[in-house]
């Protein structure tokens, strides 16, 4: 606008006299009717400065940015203050969703737009956005900036793409009941994230649940427990470490146990008291060192527990079973270290039970037809048990206890 025009125009003299005042929202709505859209847009920006709240100062910068036109350097320093201020916002407030790092792309943007490429770079690499963040460092001509950010950016995907796979292979070995490679898979899933909370969680309690000291207690449905052991040696006791631990009056904390032989040694079991209380006794006779199993019979431990065993199987198994009492009906199935565990009797032909290095491993057997774990059917290879799992054998359930 020429000067005359401006000396008689209504409202640019009103834009400049409400200026003047410190009206500046009036002065620049006058400046926009006298067809000053730079002015209004200049006023807007003196109205940012003297904002006294961060959304004061926002709404200020939009409307300057609304009327700055074409106005190149103008426009630029719109954007930079503008993208500064929404990006201070963003931070005051937090950035936790995704709507909050939306916000600080858009002040990214407007960075980028007036020409403050660092910040903005900054800005996108806090929310995780690589890319942008290289793309701003290019546009501001900060190569090396961008060329560590895209090398750390691939180091980052190569991390997530570990750790995805890792916990996919952690999902897998559960389903199938290779639980010491769902460990393994947890670990690196550890190694490769910066939030480890989870994993080490589900790491936490999958340990919890293995089993490695060669006894394992299968809870059949509506039936007693059976304990299935591969030692060299059985205890019994009170004590809940015991291989089969009693309840009954006048059992010692360990009061006896059961040595086993190799497989080829005749008699294989022999009976011991551990210096109990009320000894051990065989036949009415108290135990004096050790007295071989053989076939089938009784012992007590003290006057109100009898324990049945039976010799089976070849190599020789032990059966002990629990026929009255506070245990009644309980039963323990011991074979040697290294040695399967025969089963047949007790839960049926279709599983064989073994274990390596203390763990119990199940697979089925030839006359199985139908293995579930935890829901899900096993078609082949062995399931290394861990507590809490649920087997349903040809219908029959059987929980790890």
């Amino acid at each position: 606008m020429s000067f005359w025009k401006r000396l008689f125009s209504a409202d640019y003299r009103a834009a400049v006299s409400a200026e003047a005042a410190g009206q500046l929202e009036q002065a620049a709505e006058h400046y926009v009717l006298a067809g000053e859209p730079i002015e209004a847009a200049r006023v807007h920006l003196a109205r940012a400065d003297r904002a006294d709240n961060r959304n004061a100062e926002i709404d200020a910068l939009r409307d300057a940015l609304h009327w700055v036109g074409e106005h190149a350097a103008l426009r630029a320093r719109t954007q930079k203050a503008l993208g500064r201020a929404l990006l201070a916002r963003a931070r005051d407030e937090g950035i936790a969703t995704t709507r909050d790092r939306q916000r600080v792309r858009e002040a990214a943007e407007l960075l980028m737009a007036g020409g403050d490429c660092a910040i903005a770079g900054e800005a996108l690499e806090s929310i995780g956005d690589f890319q942008g963040a290289a793309r701003a460092y290019s546009e501001g001509g900060l190569v090396e900036r961008m060329e560590a950010l895209l090398a750390r950016d691939q180091s980052n995907f190569d991390r997530e793409r570990t750790l995805r796979d890792a916990f996919a292979n952690y999902e897998m070995h559960m389903r199938l009941g290779d639980r010491d490679a769902a460990r393994d898979a947890l670990q690196q899933c550890l190694e490769a994230t910066d939030r480890p909370a989870e994993y080490r969680r589900l790491l936490d309690d999958l340990e919890s649940r293995l089993i490695t000291g060669g006894r394992v207690v299968l809870q059949r449905r509506q039936a007693p427990a059976l304990t299935a052991v591969a030692l060299d040696r059985v205890e019994l006791g009170r004590d809940p470490s015991c291989e089969l631990p009693l309840r009954a009056g006048g059992v010692s904390r360990r009061h006896a146990a059961v040595v086993v032989a190799g497989p080829d040694e005749t008699p294989r079991f022999h009976l011991h008291d551990l210096g109990s209380r009320n000894g051990t006794l065989v036949g009415g006779l108290p135990v004096q060192g050790s007295v071989p199993l053989t076939d089938t019979g009784r012992f007590e431990l003290g006057e109100h527990c009898q324990i049945e065993f039976e010799i089976r199987g070849a190599p020789p198994h032990l059966l002990l079973r629990i026929p009255q009492g506070l245990d009644q009906g309980q039963l323990l199935m011991a074979a040697g270290p290294g040695e399967l565990v025969d089963l047949q009797a007790i839960i049926g032909p279709a599983v064989r039970l073994g274990f390596r290095r203390g763990r119990p491993f199940l697979a089925k057997a030839a006359g199985a037809t139908r293995l579930l774990l935890n829901g899900e059917l096993v078609v082949h290879g062995e399931i290394q048990l861990i507590h809490g799992d649920l087997l349903v054998v040809d219908g029959n359930e059987v929980e790890v206890a």
